[in-house]
Formats: C-alpha cells, structure tokens, sequence
C-alpha cells in the first residue's frame, strides 16, 4: 500500500493553492506531484469555472471530483462532465424571481458588476465600463449581454449569482435580499469583501464534499480541506481536517482544525509535510 492511499487532499484555488494574483508555485507544484505518486488524491474547490481554473492548475495530478461555482457543480475532472448540479430554484409560482432580481439589483447598485453563471459560462449584464478589472485576467468564457436571454432559468439555469461592487453598496444589496426574501431561496456570501455570491440553499463546498464522500473516489479516505475566507468555512469544517491558510479570515481560521503558512508560504508543501506526513489528522 502506497503511504497516502487513504487520503484526499482538496484545496481552494486563490488565496490558499495560488496567491492572489500568481500562480501555483513550484514548491507547491511539487508537493502535489509528491503526494499523489504516494497514492494521494487530489482536487480543487472553487468559485471559479472549470474552464477557468485549467489556467491555473494546468498540469497537476487532479484524480479527484472537484467543486466549482462555490458548491453547485461537483464536476469529475478526468472525464469532463458535471456529476451534480445543483442551480438556483425558482419557486413554480414565480419562476421569473431571478431575472426580477437581477434587473432590482442593477437599478439598485449602477456601478456593480453583476455576472450570471451558468453551465456554459459567465454572462455580465451590467455596463462594461463598471467590469471588475480581474476579468480580464480570467480564463473563462464571458459574454456581455442584457438579461432577457436569460430571463428563463428553467431553460438556462443559474448555477452562481454574483455582484461585485464596494463593501457599502454591498451592504445595501444585503438589506435588499432580506427585504425581498431571496435568502429563502439561496444562500448568500462574501467569498472577498467586494464579492457578494448567490448559490441554492443546498449548493456549498461544503454539501459537495459530502456527495464527494459518498463516491467510490471519497468513500473511506480522509478528507483534508484547505481554505481562505468565508465561502471555504462550511468545507473545512466538513472535512476531517479543515486546514486554514495563513492569511485566511479570522473567521475561516476559527472553523478550521489547523492555520498553516500563507499562500504566498506554499501551503499546500506546508500541509505535505506537517499534515500529512506527520499523520497530524489522526490528533485533529
């Protein structure tokens, strides 16, 4: 038996696998290579696309189901295909909420950046002049377009609701999905303190790591989860070991087993050899 067999290894990309705005370090290129050539298995946990996240994790030994659109796709990485998805609901009596909600939100935040995902990419509906400059640096497909052509969710369904804009206009948006009783039908976060995200009730990184559990490739293994701020809690929590980063949100380090280096320190080489190799899951 290989020394790792029995270990999943899934970690969230930026701010715990890659810094903001680098790249997956040697270091911890290297320590992925090390922990899967043991037996380990290895997956990703993101926000982002599958699309996107190949532009960053181009070349790593990625055998696990991974999580994308912050917990509503569980996606199987080898053979390209969804393995769970779970979009926003529209109540049958109103299945138009959403696109109404959208179009609330633009007239209520005129300078947001406001992005509809679905299966087939990211769709901007706000001016382009207000895009959040990360776009440009993305590896996804993004369509501006206006909100009618997707004003049918039963026909193209929403998997991720997503608005970036100032921490106060934000706040705003917050008042507004409580006064409008849209947190009866999502579940709402900051993933950054200028990114406000919408995924259905049952649609975490947390619910999908426990579908994860009950495939062949989770079944029995021990679940280590790495993260960095508030869409990662519910996963670190539901994994044997929940493993913050360095500079992770007091918050996300709180529902965390352990706090490693910074993600800028090469986390994931930090886990290889403190978590993993010290067997430091069978004390957490």
């Amino acid at each position: 038996m290989k020394p790792y067999e029995n270990i999943l290894l899934i970690t969230d990309l930026d701010g715990t696998l890659v810094p903001h705005g680098g790249r997956v370090s040697d270091e911890n290129r290297r320590a992925i290579e090390t922990f899967t050539a043991g037996g380990g298995c290895f997956g990703i946990a993101t926000g982002r696309t599958p699309e996107d996240s190949v532009g960053f994790v181009k070349g790593l030994p990625i055998q696990a189901p991974s999580i994308f659109y912050n917990g509503a796709m569980l996606y199987d990485w080898q053979r390209k295909t969804p393995l769970c998805v779970r979009p926003l609901p529209s109540p049958p009596e109103d299945p138009a909420c959403w696109p109404r909600f959208a179009a609330a939100c633009q007239h209520l935040l005129p300078t947001a950046c406001i992005e509809i995902y679905t299966a087939d990419g990211c769709h901007i509906i706000t001016d382009p002049a207000y895009d959040d400059p990360r776009l440009a640096k993305e590896f996804f497909h993004i369509v501006h377009t206006a909100l009618a052509p997707l004003s049918d969710p039963q026909e193209t369904p929403w998997l991720k609701f997503f608005v970036n804009d100032t921490p106060a206009q934000l706040r705003r948006l917050e008042a507004a999905v409580h006064a409008q009783h849209m947190d009866a039908l999502a579940t709402t976060f900051y993933s950054e303190v200028n990114y406000f995200e919408f995924v259905a009730k049952d649609a975490s990184k947390g619910a999908m790591l426990e579908e994860l559990r009950r495939l062949p490739a989770g079944s029995g293994k021990i679940i280590i989860a790495a993260g960095d701020f508030l869409n990662d809690n519910e996963m670190l929590r539901a994994a044997d070991v929940g493993v913050a980063s360095g500079n992770a949100h007091a918050a996300t380090k709180a529902a965390a087993d352990l706090v490693g280096c910074a993600a800028s320190d090469h986390l994931m080489a930090w886990i290889l050899e403190n978590v993993i190799k010290k067997r430091a899951f069978l004390r957490a």
